[in-house]
C-alpha cells in the first residue's frame, strides 16, 4: 500500500537456496532482475478518496535442479531464534551475575512475552551507588515484519552481554530493561505489521486494553514503574523502513529546550558510519499520538524517547555506499547505540580491565551414553 518502495532504488530481494548452502556454503544473498515496484488498478476499499494497490515484480534464475529455495523481503529473525539465543547467553556461567530474564505477559495467543534485565549485582540494592544508576528502556520487532530491527536488537544485548571494559562500564552506571519482541503472535503468525487482532500495535500505546493488546498493556506498566524506581535516561523502540536508505532516528520535541532531543542522534551520527543525522525528524504529528516514540514522551517527558529506524536496503553514504546491509552491519548499529550512550552519559571506562571470554560450556553425558 506504500507509494513507493525501496525495490525502485537498487534495493534487490533475499534469496536462499538449499544447494548453494550445502555447496558454496552461502546463506541469504540478494538477488534479482527486473525489479518493478508500480501502482496497479486494484482500489483500496472503504476510503474517502480513490486509492490503489501496488505491485512488486521480479525475475530469477534457478542455478539447481531439485532445489529448495526461499525468498524473504529481509533477513529472517524468528521467535524460535530469540529463545535460541537468550537460552544460549542464560547458559554462559559469565552473565549470572549481571542478566535476568522473565515473562513479561502473555499474548492474545498464550505465546510468551519476555523482558531481559542487565545490570552488574549490587552487593546493597539500596545503597546510594545502586539507586544512581540510570534506566534504559530498548524494545523492538512491534511490526513483525521488520526483521532489521531484530538484528538491531541482537547487536545490543550481545554488546550489553560481553566481556569489554565498555559493556562493563554500562552495566556499572545503568539499569537495562529490554523487550526483544513486543508483537510475538505476528513474528510467529508471519504478520507483517499488525498483531492476531488485526491491529498495529504501535498505535495503541495511547490507551492500549489489558484484554486486546496485552503486551503493550504490559509494557507501559513496566515503563511507568521503571521510571518511578530510577532516573530514565533513554528509550528507544527499534524498527525497519520500507522508503529510505541509511539508520536515523524520530524524536520529538521539548517546548524550552528543543536541542536536548537532537543530541543524542548527533552523538550517534559521530559514532556510527551509515547514521544519518539529517534524515532524523523531531515532530510530533497527532497522526502519530498512538505511537511508542510519542505516547511515552507526553507521560514522561524526557528528551530521548525516539523511533531507530533501519532501512531495508542499506546506506547512501560513508564506507557502506551503495551496499545493501548485512545482519553484521545492524548488529553493528546496535552496538554503536550503546556506544553513543557512553559518550552521552560522558562515562569512564576503565581500559585496565581485561576482556574476559566465556568459559565453554560442559555437556554431561548420562550413563546411557545420551548428552
Amino acid at each position: 500500500m506504500k507509494p513507493d518502495s525501496l525495490y525502485n532504488y537498487g534495493m534487490k530481494i533475499l534469496c536462499f537456496s538449499t544447494k548453494v548452502k550445502d555447496t558454496a556454503g552461502m546463506g541469504w544473498h540478494r538477488v534479482g532482475e527486473n525489479i518493478n515496484y508500480y501502482m496497479n488498478s486494484y482500489k483500496r476499499d472503504n476510503l474517502r478518496f480513490s486509492r490503489f494497490h501496488y505491485t512488486f515484480t521480479f525475475t530469477t534464475t534457478f542455478e539447481h535442479d531439485d532445489d529448495q529455495v526461499f525468498f524473504s523481503h529481509c533477513f529472517p529473525y524468528t521467535y524460535s531464534d530469540l529463545v535460541e539465543d537468550l537460552n544460549r547467553i542464560e547458559k554462559d556461567s559469565t552473565t549470572q551475575n549481571y542478566y535476568h530474564r522473565a515473562t513479561l505477559t502473555r499474548t492474545l495467543a498464550g505465546n510468551k512475552c519476555e523482558y531481559l534485565t542487565i545490570t552488574s549485582k549490587d552487593k546493597d540494592p539500596k545503597s546510594a551507588k545502586a539507586m544512581a544508576k540510570k534506566g534504559v528502556f530498548i524494545s523492538a520487532r512491534v511490526h513483525p515484519g521488520e526483521s532489521n530491527a531484530s538484528w538491531m536488537m541482537k547487536g545490543v544485548i550481545e554488546y550489553l552481554v560481553g566481556q569489554t571494559p565498555e559493556a562493563k562500564a554500562l552495566r556499572d552506571n545503568f539499569v537495562f530493561k529490554i523487550v526483544p519482541i513486543l508483537n510475538p503472535d505476528g513474528v510467529i503468525n508471519g504478520n507483517y505489521r499488525c498483531c492476531l487482532s488485526g491491529q498495529d500495535l504501535n498505535r495503541r500505546w495511547k490507551g492500549p486494553s489489558r484484554v486486546i493488546h496485552p503486551v503493550i498493556f504490559a509494557v507501559k506498566k513496566l515503563i511507568r514503574q521503571f521510571s518511578k524506581e530510577r532516573n530514565l535516561i533513554l528509550y528507544c523502540d527499534l524498527h525497519g523502513h520500507s522508503r529510505r536508505k541509511n539508520i536515523f532516528m524520530y524524536g520529538n520535541n521539548l517546548k524550552d529546550k528543543p536541542h536536548e532531543t537532537r543530541v543524542f542522534p548527533y552523538i550517534m551520527s559521530k559514532l556510527c558510519d551509515f547514521f544519518s543525522f539529517e534524515q532524523s525528524r523531531f515532530s510530533m504529528n497527532r497522526l502519530k499520538d498512538g505511537t511508542a516514540r510519542i505516547a511515552m514522551f507526553k507521560e514522561l517527558n524526557i528528551a530521548n524517547i525516539f523511533t531507530m529506524e533501519a532501512s531495508f536496503c542499506g546506506a547512501d553514504r560513508g564506507e557502506y555506499k551503495d551496499r545493501h546491509f548485512s545482519t553484521d552491519y545492524l548488529m553493528e548499529a546496535g552496538s554503536k547505540l550503546m556506544e553513543s550512550l557512553i559518550v552521552y552519559c560522558k562515562i569512564e571506562v576503565n581500559h585496565n580491565i581485561k576482556e574476559l571470554k566465556p568459559k565453554p560450556l560442559v555437556e554431561k553425558i548420562n550413563s546411557d551414553g545420551k548428552k
